[in-house]
């Protein structure tokens, strides 16, 4: 791994480091060079530059001129110059000698840090470590720590694959969570460290972790490949999934924490990050991976060491298989007509039905089973018209609906469609209940529909204009916070992390055995994303997040 050999390369740096042999002041161009970077070393900027520019006056065609330059605007820097120093360092950063352009990215990175850590940051992560001196390396290894101190703990975390930092970043976050007392976390970084880099404790030292106040803290674990393949993803999963702890810690004065772990997409480090959750004990709740087949590969650890582990988009049957403590956030998608059907019978006592629908395999899919619902249970659909997608005139449809006298009528249709229908059925004099699917929970009903849509009862699921309460609130708030529209991914993201915040709420021992039991016997969960269960075996009845409209509002009426 490349971030190991910069680590093994830096350390035979410093362990090779010699001792520099003294030379007169009165010699070559060279020779005054080495003298001055002596000085320079040594803590004497100004006779440094002197000699500097007693060399590059001397021979300024010399293969090492451009080296001496960059050492001259170290000088200036260190004497307090940095708009000079800035000068030099800018004309060098794009050298093609190696050794020079490493030496003045590294000059600019220090003169960046007096105003900015982010960019003295960024532009360290250009410096290649392994073309700097043991002197330069170590000034470079210590303004990453300087800055990556100024860096907040809640984002320190995505520097670990900027350029050569992660080792350091790991060594940040074992010592703030040591000085925090938290002693868990502390300890679980510093097995990485000792993993990743042997031996790196025995060069920077090991924290002291102390003792915590309780000793008995715990925190749930993201487990998703931030970075490398399918980061982009989990990036929009695991931000649904912190803002569903944000609430829940706005809410409770004792909450759990969210602590991301990086898969990097490698199936090997995977596993090892998934043991390593596994033998800590203060880790309750695993949240991730992120696909069927990388939940399927830590399973048997997840199983063995009893510790709930919930994908948020694992899609494979195989996973329900797995049981207890393994499961899958199912957001359901094919019986919202039969949800529908239920709803009208039981709770409105309807038992004849009109049905207008587009012929699409989807609206198809929903008369069909809407009306196998509503046989079972007693009820008929007296009369069933489709039409073309894209038709506006429904007279024909509507016409042949009424001729059988139905008591409400079921429109599996997109909101455009719905609210082009609804005022026909009056003007025809068919007005009876209207239900309806998720195509019609879009705030486009409520600016289209006016008086033609009141009462009227529908399904709800994730879309970005939905009218249900658990999704509109999640769009603004996600909107609020990261500046982008959330995708449905990023919902799901958001009701597994709130699944899981409630088994460890309902539990007074969060145990990793009582939020599996939890979990295993938890009811469908009515979310961002819509109807929510773990797993298809846990499918018990038909429900759905219903919405009606009353005087001009969305309600829900569950």
């Amino acid at each position: 791994m490349k971030s190991r050999f910069l680590f093994v390369a830096f350390f035979a740096i410093l362990l090779s480091a010699g001792c520099r042999t003294d030379i007169g002041e009165d010699s070559t161009a060279s020779e005054k060079a080495a003298l001055a970077e002596r000085k320079l070393q040594d803590g004497d900027p100004e006779r440094a530059l002197a000699l500097l520019d007693s060399a590059l006056e001397a021979e300024a065609s010399n293969p090492d001129a451009p080296l001496w330059s960059v050492a001259r605007g170290e000088s200036l820097f260190d004497l307090g110059r940095k708009e000079e120093a800035l000068t030099v360092a800018s004309r060098y950063t794009s050298s093609s000698s190696p050794a020079v352009k490493a030496r003045a990215l590294l000059l600019k990175a220090r003169i960046d840090a007096a105003s900015s850590p982010s960019s003295a940051l960024n532009t360290l992560a250009s410096v290649n470590i392994e073309n700097l001196d043991a002197y330069r390396a170590q000034i470079a290894v210590d303004l990453c720590r300087e800055q990556l101190d100024h860096i907040r703990t809640d984002v320190l975390s995505g520097y670990r694959e900027t350029g050569w930092f992660e080792l350091y970043v790991l060594l940040e976050l074992e010592d703030r969570y040591a000085i925090a007392g938290d002693i868990s976390r502390a300890a679980l970084y510093g097995e990485e460290i000792d993993r990743l880099y042997p031996g790196a404790h025995r060069i920077w030292g090991r924290p002291d972790y102390g003792q915590s106040e309780t000793g008995s803290g715990t925190w749930i674990a993201m487990l998703m490949p931030l970075t490398g393949e399918g980061a982009a993803y989990a990036k929009q999963v695991s931000q649904g999934a912190h803002l569903a702890f944000d609430r829940f810690s706005e809410m409770h004065s004792e909450a759990p924490e969210l602590v991301d772990f990086d898969t990097r997409g490698d199936p090997s480090r995977l596993m090892e990050i998934m043991q390593l959750l596994a033998d800590n004990p203060s880790c309750v709740a695993i949240i991730g991976p992120l696909t069927s087949s990388s939940t399927l590969a830590v399973a048997s650890t997840a199983k063995s060491e009893g510790i709930p582990l919930l994908s948020p988009t694992a899609t494979s049957g195989d996973v329900d298989n797995i049981g207890n403590p393994v499961f899958r956030l199912v957001v359901s998608e094919g019986n919202q007509a039969a949800a529908v059907a239920e709803y009208a019978i039981r709770e409105k006592g309807f038992t004849r039905f009109g049905v207008i629908y587009p012929y699409t395999a989807q609206a198809s899919g929903e008369a069909e089973q809407f009306r196998a619902v509503v046989e079972r249970m007693g009820g008929s659909v007296v009369s069933s018209q489709g039409y073309q997608p894209g038709d506006t005139d429904f007279r024909t449809q509507i016409t042949s609906l009424k001729a059988f006298s139905p008591q409400a009528v079921f429109l599996p249709v997109s909101a455009w469609d719905a609210v082009q229908i609804a005022p026909q059925l009056k003007f025809y004099r068919l007005e009876v209940p209207l239900f309806g699917t998720s195509g019609w929970d879009d705030d486009l009903l409520l600016r289209h529909g006016g008086e033609y849509v009141e009462g009227a009862i529908f399904t709800a699921a994730f879309g970005l204009n939905s009218l249900y309460p658990e999704t509109a609130r999640f769009v603004y708030t996600y909107n609020r916070t990261y500046g982008q529209e959330p995708t449905a991914i990023a919902a799901q993201g958001y009701d597994a992390a709130g699944i899981i915040l409630d088994a460890w709420k309902r539990v007074s021992n969060p145990a990793r055995s009582r939020i599996s039991r939890n979990l295993s016997s938890m009811e469908p969960w009515y979310g961002a994303s819509g109807r929510c269960v773990l797993g298809s075996d846990t499918e018990t009845r038909i429900s759905w997040p219903m919405m009606t409209v009353v005087d001009g509002e969305i309600l829900g009426v569950q």
